[in-house]
């Protein structure tokens, strides 16, 4: 397991960082400006595959699109773990985890509305927008039957 907290350290959680899904590196101007930086970094996991330890309660969320919840402590403002409409995974920020989660990213997305600053690593798929079924079919190839 791989803890991670906020800035406050108010807010602790655990992932089973063998269970992980990806991690992505996603560009939209919502994560720009909630990260303040040119991209945001996320673990996607299993809800099943995350545990609040503490500090659940000092947990708030934005709606900052239909469908998607950023969830934030409210003391220090920091992003916190969050689940949404859109996903059925929880998504982590990278940059919560206490540790190293033994990833990196693996995909670029929403690299449509990237920062006009950023040089994207071309070495990692991307998508301009949040990537089709035949784009996430082609990274996470389902087993023969």
């Amino acid at each position: 397991m791989i803890h991670g907290s906020c800035l406050c350290a108010e807010v602790t959680f655990e992932i089973d960082e063998s269970k992980i899904i990806m991690m992505n590196n996603c560009h939209c101007a919502n994560c720009r400006k909630v990260t303040g930086a040119d991209y945001g970094t996320f673990i996607q996991i299993s809800p099943q595959d995350f545990n609040w330890l503490s500090g659940e309660e000092y947990v708030s969320t934005y709606d900052s699109s239909p469908g998607n919840h950023r969830a934030f402590c409210k003391k220090c403002g920091s992003r916190m773990p969050q689940t949404s409409d859109a996903s059925p995974f929880t998504t982590i920020p990278a940059g919560s985890l206490d540790a190293d989660p033994k990833v990196t990213p693996n995909v670029n997305i929403f690299t449509g509305s990237k920062a006009p600053w950023n040089i994207i690593d071309d070495s990692l798929p991307s998508s301009i927008d949040m990537g089709t079924p035949e784009f996430w079919a082609k990274l996470f190839p389902q087993p023969a039957k």
